[in-house]
Order: structure tokens, then C-alpha cells, then sequence
């Protein structure tokens, strides 16, 4: 026991907990603070969608897979060696609220949603016309240049080329 409890802060322990923690955790390509928005169907069939007040943070992340199981015979296997995540973090918890695997083939999109306000940056992540899972955010940091829009457009490639985020 004390030995995994150095393990998980840093300290010596099993060199194989502390090796898996870190292929666990994937490498970030793409990082920028976002606040989560929450959606309720309405009674009227539309969608009320509402800010969630903490504060947050976007990641991209490449988890390299080995070998081994690259090669499963299933119909989400990843050949590019890797699976790709979007994930959105709690800053004030550092807790992972979202993580979600996007493979080419689900064609997930991130597009930015004209809500009418000109100051309104906010950002919707579906796969593909599904209207069931659908992921707004809220760009948080004060927006220098196109920051926004180059975000968006990266997180676009990645999501669409595997090998684009490998090579990030």
C-alpha cells in the first residue's frame, strides 16, 4: 500500500504502476480552458442549453495502444496505433468530467454556434448527426486573433485523421 501511494505521487515504488499511469494518461496535443454547458430536452421537443459554472479546461489526447491490441479483430479497432480523446476537466477539482474516444468513423465535428450575441463563444462537439450526444462549451480565455477558430480547426483535423494527431 505505501508503495502505490508513492507511486501515484511521484515518489519510487513498482516501476509498473507508475509506467502504466503514464501511458494511461496520453500525451496532450491540443489544450485551451472551456466552460461546459448542460442540455435539457424541452416538453416542446427543443433544447435548453444552460452554462455550467465551473471552470474548465479542453484536452486532446493521443493514448498510444500497443501492439498487442492494435491488432483485435473488432470494428473500432484503430490501426494508427492509438486512440484519441477529448476530454473536459474540471480546473478547480482536476477531475475529468467528460472523456470521450473519437474515432474517424464516428465523424465528429466541433463547430462553432451562432447564438445571436456577438460576444457568445460557444463551441459544439457531435458525432456525427446523432442530436442525442451532443457537447457544448464555452471558450473561457480571452480570445487573441482567430484562437478560437484555429482551435476548432485542429481539433477537426485530429478528429478526422488519426495520423494527424500521432504526429502532433
Amino acid at each position: 500500500m505505501n508503495a502505490d501511494l508513492l507511486a501515484m505521487l511521484g515518489g519510487a515504488g513498482p516501476a509498473s504502476v507508475s509506467t502504466n499511469r503514464r501511458e494511461s494518461e496520453g500525451k496532450t496535443i491540443l489544450s485551451f480552458k472551456a466552460g461546459k454547458m448542460n442540455t435539457t430536452l424541452q416538453p416542446n421537443g427543443k433544447y435548453l442549453i444552460t452554462p455550467d459554472p465551473r471552470r474548465g479546461t479542453v484536452a486532446l489526447t493521443w493514448h498510444a495502444t500497443s501492439a498487442s491490441s492494435s491488432s483485435n479483430n473488432n470494428t473500432t479497432n484503430n490501426t494508427n496505433g492509438g486512440l484519441l480523446k477529448f476530454e473536459w476537466t474540471d480546473r478547480r477539482t482536476r477531475t475529468t468530467v467528460d472523456s470521450l474516444t473519437i474515432f474517424p468513423e464516428n465523424n465528429a465535428t466541433f463547430t462553432n454556434i451562432h447564438t445571436g450575441r456577438p460576444k457568445d463563444r460557444v463551441y459544439l462537439l457531435q458525432f456525427g448527426s446523432n442530436t442525442d450526444n451532443m457537447n457544448f462549451y464555452w471558450m473561457q480565455d480571452k480570445e487573441e486573433g482567430n484562437e478560437d477558430e484555429d482551435n476548432c480547426v485542429k481539433v477537426n483535423v485530429y478528429s478526422a485523421d488519426p495520423n494527424e494527431a500521432k504526429i502532433a
